[in-house]
């Protein structure tokens, strides 16, 4: 029976990739991952109603020892004012609803405000306070931050600070899981990421950059009440990406190092510090992509990242596995259905070299996105 589901998702991952050809195509295997829109200083003074949509089906087929396979499958929503009160600010306020198709009781629907502020000082320069924007899984690695968040969790809350200038990308944010007062008998809870890319070469054709990636998650507080110990790890990524294009086709590689460390001394994780090493060759062709890798991963933990790529058993607990060596294969496809709507298709492979076990995933996604104009203050 294995085998049987194995020989039908590859057919299904080459047929996909071969059908793709029919829609249009760029390098960013999550770039479906977006309902933000973007900063538009023509419409100061405008008042706006704006409905935000994601509708996901995800199957995660892991028979790997390190993750149990499990299904996600549901829609949330997001209805949103949205006012410009300058030309370089932006207001946005509503609620964002998360509901699981099967679970049908209206304690089910989780539900909690939105609220984001948008202030652009200068051109190349954002500033956004409360909710902000986590598209394209935050620009991070799988290993360091899990894209399904974008469906499971609730909308990052916090800072969010970005900058673009010729070659230079800089982005930095702060998402505040969990707030405390004195007394709580709970600990705060926040995660801190940070993006840094140049582009040594940026031409037409070619481009070669260096990334750099941090996430640093926190566990801890001083004025609550409870006697849990303060926790904090911090991972990191570096590395060097090249990427050709002509016409509708592009050809990328790259390789990554990549570091995990507690930085606090209470050894509360399995290890105290790991590394790992990522390798990918990435084509793509209009709208999709298709990619294969390589990871060595030695004791890394990354307590944000997709569970399949750590060091350690989800599904047995204690259970240690400090070496782990894994082929993986992604591919993803988008079809643009009408102006704010996308339909995407997605699967992921993974062959685990040590346990000879092969996992694998896919997803169908639609994301629907609209403002409606109200009216202008001017």
């Amino acid at each position: 029976m294995k085998n049987i589901k194995t020989t039908y998702f590859v057919f299904l991952f080459v047929f996909l990739f071969s059908f793709s050809e029919q829609v249009y195509s760029q390098q960013q295997s999550y770039q479906y991952l977006s309902t933000w829109p973007q900063f538009d200083s023509a419409k100061a003074k405008d008042l706006a109603f704006r409905i935000e949509n994601a509708n996901f089906f995800r199957n995660d087929e892991y028979t790997s020892p390190i993750v149990d396979g499990y299904t996600l499958i549901g829609l949330w929503g997001r209805f949103l004012m949205e006012y410009y009160p300058a030309e370089n600010l932006r207001v946005r306020f509503g609620g964002h609803f998360l509901k699981y198709h099967g679970r049908e009781s209206i304690d089910d629907v989780e539900s909690i405000p939105y609220y984001s502020i948008q202030y652009n000082p200068l051109p190349d320069l954002e500033i956004i306070f409360g909710n902000f924007d986590n598209s394209q899984n935050l620009g991070l690695l799988e290993m360091l931050y899990e894209p399904e968040f974008y469906y499971t969790r609730k909308p990052p809350g916090g800072l969010q600070v970005r900058f673009q200038r010729h070659r230079l990308h800089l982005e930095s944010w702060i998402n505040w899981e969990t707030h405390i007062f004195a007394g709580d008998p709970f600990q705060e809870v926040f995660t801190n990421g940070s993006l840094i890319s140049y582009d040594l070469i940026k031409k037409e054709r070619h481009r070669l950059s260096v990334p750099m990636q941090f996430i640093y998650h926190h566990q801890g507080g001083e004025i609550d009440s409870t006697d849990a110990q303060i926790e904090t790890l911090m991972n990191g990524a570096s590395g060097l990406k090249y990427s050709y294009k002509k016409g509708d086709w592009s050809l990328g590689v790259s390789a990554w190092y990549l570091g995990y460390r507690e930085a606090t001394s209470n050894n509360l994780q399995v290890y105290s510090s790991g590394h790992a090493g990522l390798a990918r060759i990435i084509a793509g062709y209009k709208r999709s992509v298709l990619s294969i890798g390589y990871w060595n991963g030695n004791r890394f933990i990354s307590p944000k990242g997709r569970k399949i790529y750590q060091s350690y058993s989800f599904s047995n607990p204690g259970k240690l596995y400090p070496g782990r060596q894994l082929l993986e294969g992604r591919m993803a496809m988008q079809i643009p259905v009408k102006y704010g709507v996308t339909f995407a298709i997605e699967g992921d492979v993974y062959y685990d070299l040590r346990e000879a076990d092969l996992s694998y995933c896919w997803g169908i996604h639609l994301m629907f996105s609209e403002s409606f104009f109200l009216k202008n203050f001017k």
